[in-house]
């Protein structure tokens, strides 16, 4: 097969030409490829992407890129298909071959000639493949094509999906000169972590830092790795759209890490935790040759973590942690390997250093007073009562399970429920672009009881509901979606407004991380003011702690920062 096509192309598939032109040339990594796409037949729906690649290392596929030229400063768009059969045989098509949302309402039609109905089908097959040749031997003076190769080492890719092209250089506008300060703190030290508020540019950080370590030779082979599916697939498409690395997947459906390894030049894994310990670098001299990059590297403490990839990841000699809230509040053994496999905190830029710069927006903030029911409070005197009794029977427990055990308490207290009802009566706009964040599916339940009664259309996103009902919500097809832990981390939806916090963890970094989903700047409303809605518990009973009453003076004084520069 022969294919012409523009430079208007998916990330995933320029991907896939990448990794085919280099398995042409790469033993390994073609036959990695064959053993993926063992059926060619099946494959081709299956496993779309990974048969492109296949098929162009194998030559069974020849790509050129054509671009307009001479007068033309357009896109190339014609539609054409040549077929032919054993027999020599010909059918072509011509025409529309639109599957856009756009097709939708459009009036198409598609023209077929075959070579052996009459003379006139005949003289129009003949004339197509003569156009077609034309086309690619570059004998045609209105289109150039370039081979994949030259269309590689040119970047002529479009996306349709894309983010800014080219080489991440220093930031013209100085709002975000901390990028450029956090780069060279990074580069000084070669490892550590980079606590930047959520919405500052950490992944466009870390890809600069990448650049830098990359183009100076420095490092080849880079291993980005966190938690959660849709972080990765959102650094799967900022990476294939705009850099030079041979990209391949580890996580959720994808099982690209033995083409990984099986590849050589600049390649990048994104790698989920869970599969992290058996892609680590393994190249002869990982000194000098490999970055490890843990986004929201406090996920990176765990303790499946530190029993598996202890002394392991820090004898490579670049290792860049990024977060928000990289300490591990109440687990120090999960801090001190951190600090000992990546490296200590080397740059700091906070939530009140980002809203003072006006790259995250001012706030406002509201919280609902509640008080715990009768069976609230003797559940957590049973909660603390079983805590002493398994102390005094010689069990490890530690004060800080307890403290966890009380505030999911609190977390799921039915009390909170009646005063969101009321205010949802008078102020119906809370639900206007917004998060609400539960502890449990069944307290969601609760909530989404009350939506319905004030006629609130909203979605879940839950473990285990698809992705689908987020990209419904970041499109805004939805204006409300309830969900539990799932969206708390990296996801960038800066249409986001208002976060309704039914569940608030004793420590703050919960907190802060889903407080940053409303607090990112939107370039569609340049008014925008984040709102969050708390609820505290402020009595002073019989169990009570003081984790509402300090969150709220927290939250409180942070909801009065305000813009300093223009």
């Amino acid at each position: 097969m022969r294919l012409v096509t523009s430079p208007m192309l998916k990330p995933e598939d320029w991907a896939a030409l990448k990794e085919g032109a280099d398995a042409m040339h790469n033993d390994l990594l073609l036959e990695a490829l064959r053993q993926e796409v063992e059926e060619l037949e099946k494959c081709a729906s299956s496993k779309p992407v990974q048969t492109l690649s296949y098929m162009i290392a194998e030559e069974l596929l020849t790509i050129r890129i054509a671009i307009p030229t001479g007068k033309l400063s357009g896109d190339y768009h014609p539609k054409i298909g040549i077929f032919r059969d054993e027999t020599g045989d010909v059918v072509v098509f011509h025409g529309s071959q639109n599957e856009t949302e756009k097709a939708g309402r459009n009036f198409e039609s598609l023209d077929i000639f075959v070579s052996w109905d009459d003379q006139r089908d005949a003289s129009r097959v003949k004339s197509h493949r003569e156009r077609f040749d034309r086309i690619w031997s570059n004998a045609d003076p209105n289109v150039q094509c370039f081979d994949v190769p030259e269309a590689l080492r040119r970047n002529i890719a479009q996306f349709y999906r894309s983010g800014q092209s080219g080489r991440r250089g220093q930031n013209v506008d100085r709002r975000w000169r901390h990028q450029d300060e956090a780069v060279r703190r990074f580069l000084t030290h070669g490892h550590g972590v980079l606590e930047m508020a959520t919405g500052t540019g950490k992944t466009r950080t870390a890809l600069r830092i990448i650049d830098e370590l990359t183009s100076s030779g420095a490092v080849d082979t880079v291993v980005v790795t966190m938690r959660g599916n849709d972080l990765l697939e959102q650094w799967f498409r900022e990476l294939v759209a705009n850099s030079e690395y041979r990209v391949f997947r580890q996580f959720g459906k994808n099982r690209e890490g033995a083409r990984f390894l099986a590849s050589r030049g600049k390649r990048l894994l994104l790698v989920s935790h869970h599969f992290l310990s058996e892609y680590l670098p393994g190249s002869p001299d990982p000194q000098k040759s490999s970055l490890i990059v843990c986004d929201e590297v406090h996920s990176f403490g765990s303790a499946s973590q530190v029993e598996a990839l202890s002394g392991k990841v820090s004898p490579l000699a670049f290792r860049l942690g990024l977060s928000a809230t990289p300490d591990r509040e109440y687990d120090e053994d999960g801090n001190a390997f951190i600090e000992s496999e990546i490296g200590p905190v080397v740059f700091r830029f906070e939530v009140e250093d980002a809203i003072r710069r006006g790259i995250l927006c001012e706030f406002d903030y509201t919280a609902l007073e509640y008080s715990l029911s009768d069976e609230d409070r003797a559940e957590i005197r049973n909660v603390i009562k079983r805590h002493h009794g398994r102390k005094a029977a010689g069990d490890l427990v530690s004060d800080d399970a307890l403290y966890r055990d009380i505030a999911r308490v609190r977390k799921v207290s039915a009390e909170k429920l009646h005063p969101f009802e009321n205010y949802l009566d008078a102020h119906p706009e809370i639900c206007n672009r917004t998060l609400i964040f539960v502890e449990t599916r069944s307290y969601g339940e609760q909530v989404q009881s009350l939506l319905m009664d004030a006629g609130i259309v909203f979605g879940t996103y839950y473990e285990g509901d698809e992705s689908a009902r987020l990209t419904d919500f970041s499109d805004g097809r939805l204006d409300c979606l309830v969900s539990c832990h799932r969206l708390s981390e990296g996801i960038d939806i800066s249409s986001v407004k208002n976060i309704v916090l039914f569940a608030s963890a004793r420590a703050k970094l919960e907190t802060i991380q889903r407080l940053g989903r409303c607090l990112r700047t939107d370039p569609a409303n340049k008014a925008k003011r984040a709102h969050l809605l708390d609820f505290v518990d402020l009595g002073d009973t019989e169990v009570s702690d003081t984790t509402d009453a300090n969150r709220y003076e927290w939250l409180k004084a942070l909801s009065t920062t305000r813009r300093e520069e223009n």
